[in-house]
């Protein structure tokens, strides 16, 4: 039996492996600062994709992707203004935050899952 942290690995892995071959270029995996995590960041036809991937075994505790409260994205688009104030990206660069819902089902990608709600000062 597979512990939560090689469960979630695994889940990333697949989301990575999928986006890949739709098309996107992965830009960073497991991202961390001292603001938050992003599981993966991605780039396709010059909007940068900050992704939030969450498994449910089964749906007694919901959906995963009512894992992805607000507090939950406060924290990533806070870690994601860090990630391209580090990387000098202009501040007109397109970019949004997907939530990678991953059940026994499948992968279900939720694109524009919601909108920037950081307080990150530069």
């Amino acid at each position: 039996m597979q512990n939560k942290r090689e469960v979630g690995a695994a889940c990333e892995a697949r989301v990575a492996d999928r986006m890949q071959r739709q098309g996107y270029q992965i830009l960073a995996r497991n991202f961390r600062c001292r603001l938050g995590e992003i599981d993966i960041i991605a780039k396709k036809d010059g909007c940068i994709v900050f992704v939030e991937v969450k498994y449910r075994g089964d749906m007694s505790h919901g959906a995963p992707q009512e894992a992805v409260d607000y507090r939950k994205q406060q924290r990533i688009s806070n870690a994601a203004s860090y990630y391209l104030y580090t990387r000098h990206c202009a501040p007109e660069t397109p970019c949004r935050f997907d939530v990678a819902a991953v059940s026994r089902d499948g992968i279900y990608m939720i694109e524009n899952a919601f909108p920037y709600c950081g307080n990150f000062g530069g």
